[in-house]
């Protein structure tokens, strides 16, 4: 239902050739083919336009997803836990690639590779990788260095890359791990899931703060830091986004309270326009 209700679709590249969809004129340049010089506009107004035409052109899709400890928060104003969320978004957007004839693959790690399904196309393919997501659990820590070394030996020659996680302390290490997307092969795109008390830190009490993937706690006063919290969330979460951008990997957060048809419409909307 989510992705039904998404206009248009994960890629879309603009092509001269003939069986495709008729897009637009654009003034003949001197050299090119003239088969593709409409010659009744040339008739009736003694000047040389060409056809552009537009198809969807398939590649491979590689759903990544962050499956570490953090990512099983849940806070009361969400429906679910991030990794439910990022597994929801993933299986979306595998329908989509899977309706352009795109192959898609899964590859999932936390601490260890938790599922690793090389990319197919097909619709039994595509029920295994919506199987695969659904088994998914959230545990232990993040091996980021890990998991993305042992992906990046394997990937295909071209395609594009969709990370999932909440990419938590982990904005100078993930830079350097997406700079694939700087090469004209590769599209990256990474997706920061965060449950909203993670962004406003909206708890009145005193209470201690258990971490995720480590034994560590923290007795804390919410109110009193709940300013200088904010502040310095917003700043990693701005500093990723420039490092992300600064190794040409789109960033975009989207957070659990949020409707999923609504934020992937505007991350593919986003990407639509930037085309």
């Amino acid at each position: 239902m989510v992705a039904e209700g998404v206009y248009g679709g994960l890629h879309k590249s603009i092509h001269h050739g003939r069986g495709t969809e008729f897009f637009q004129y654009r003034n003949y340049s001197p050299g090119e083919d003239l088969k593709f010089v409409d010659w009744k506009v040339f008739a009736r107004s003694n000047n040389l336009y060409s056809k552009t035409f537009e198809e969807e052109t398939n590649t491979t899709c590689y759903l990544v997803l962050d499956t570490s400890a953090s990512m099983s928060y849940k806070g009361s104003r969400s429906p679910c836990h991030k990794l439910r969320y990022a597994s929801m978004a993933a299986a979306a957007l595998a329908y989509l690639a899977n309706r352009q004839g795109d192959a898609v693959g899964l590859y999932a790690y936390g601490e260890e590779i938790n599922e690793w399904i090389e990319p197919r196309t097909g619709q039994d393919h595509l029920q295994a990788v919506y199987h695969a997501l659904n088994r998914l659990k959230p545990e232990g820590q993040s091996g980021h260095k890990n998991g993305w070394s042992t992906l990046l030996n394997r990937l295909p020659g071209r395609g594009i890359v969709l990370f999932f996680s909440d990419m938590l302390e982990a904005e100078s290490e993930l830079p350097e791990l997406l700079k694939f997307g700087q090469s004209i092969r590769y599209d990256s795109l990474a997706l920061q899931i965060l449950d909203p008390d993670e962004l406003d830190l909206p708890y009145n009490e005193a209470l201690e703060f258990s971490a995720m993937e480590e034994r560590k706690f923290i007795p804390a006063y919410p109110e009193a830091i709940r300013e200088n919290y904010q502040q310095r969330m917003n700043g990693f979460c701005k500093k990723l986004h420039d490092s992300l951008a600064g190794v040409g990997a789109q960033h975009m957060r989207v957070h659990t309270s949020q409707s999923l048809g609504e934020a992937l419409g505007f991350f593919l909307h986003h990407r639509e326009r930037r085309g």
